[in-house]
């Protein structure tokens, strides 16, 4: 997520930009507005850049901005350092005294904004400084979406324009009972830098478990910032229409592969692994499973290379099934 400040340069050091006020009000010498340094913090990464009156600054979203403002004249009077149109999620406490006076301004940035924030000292004239922004999304998300097929989904989703954006990784949580496990990383998908062009999206979550997921993009910048965006359904997966026994993955493997198989009714699941000559190498399940789509990981690190069967059987209420499929080890 880039920050640019146009008309104003990047610094560490503490700097007082003055502005004095093209009439001078009365009985003062000199009466003006200035700005210390701003700090913009958005997770791990912060800028430090000077403020100008009537300058434009070019903001991510998500961050905090923070800097101090002062208010300095010869007058008689209190001066009363105020300031005109707070954005949503900024704080400017008003204050007043004599020759100099200051306050903090402080924005949590969570949403997009573009237009003028006026600082001004009261009984002295209209807004006597503006500072400009344009807080930006480094990606605008135009549609997000999920298919089902059987126990796989496809999710797709649609960026109208990118700035900095490195990729986006999907991360998907299962919902027990109303709650959610934590979020694990499913994939990752690279982005398209920086362009005003619609582009489209598709990643396959393949071989699920039957049950109710959730999905979210984590989109991150080359500098290393992210946000999140949402999938609003839920995506559920539900139980096959009859038994199936899915060819493992990888084939040949080494040392380990997926073994996944559906069952369409409650019922006793035996899942045993056999070698060349029928031998059992070992039991994977051996108990009474509801109906779902279910996935085992086989590991044969301590098998030596060569074919092997896996027969999947399951006792139910519409009678039995079994099934073997083979499947080649390779070291």
């Amino acid at each position: 997520m880039k920050l640019n400040s146009k008309n104003s340069f990047f610094s560490t050091g503490l700097l007082l930009v003055v502005f004095l006020l093209m009439s001078v009000p009365r009985n003062s010498s000199a009466i003006g507005i200035g700005f210390g340094p701003a700090t913009y913090i958005k997770g791990t990464d912060t800028t430090t850049f000077t403020l100008s009156c009537g300058g434009l600054s070019v903001l991510p979203i998500g961050g905090t901005l923070t800097f101090v403002v002062y208010a300095f004249g010869d007058i008689v009077d209190d001066l009363y350092l105020h300031c005109d149109s707070l954005p949503q999620g900024a704080t400017f406490p008003s204050v007043s005294g004599i020759q100099h006076v200051q306050s903090t301004f402080n924005w949590t940035i969570s949403g997009p904004f573009t237009g003028s924030i006026g600082f001004y000292i009261l009984n002295y004239g209209p807004p006597w400084c503006y500072l400009n922004f344009d807080m930006v999304l480094p990606v605008e998300l135009s549609s997000f979406n999920s298919i089902v097929y059987g126990n796989d989904v496809t999710l797709k989703w649609q960026t109208s324009s990118e700035t900095n954006n490195s990729g986006f990784e999907i991360e998907r949580a299962l919902t027990v009972n109303g709650n959610n496990s934590d979020w694990h990383l499913t994939g990752i998908m690279p982005g398209k830098g920086t362009t005003s062009s619609l582009s489209d999206y598709e990643f396959n979550d393949k071989n699920l478990n039957s049950g109710i997921y959730k999905y979210r993009l984590k989109q991150i910048d080359y500098n290393g910032n992210f946000e999140y965006f949402y999938l609003n359904e839920n995506v559920q997966i539900g139980i096959p229409s009859k038994f199936e026994l899915s060819q493992n993955y990888p084939n040949p493997f080494n040392p380990s592969t997926n073994l996944e198989f559906g069952i369409s009714e409650l019922g006793f699941v035996s899942l045993k692994v056999y070698d060349a000559s029928g031998k059992e190498v070992v039991t994977l399940i051996n108990e009474i499973k509801p109906a779902g789509y279910y996935s085992v990981k086989f590991n044969g690190a301590e098998l030596s290379s060569g074919i092997y069967f896996y027969i999947l059987s399951s006792t139910g209420g519409s009678g039995n099934f079994i099934s073997t499929k083979r499947m080649i080890l390779l070291k």
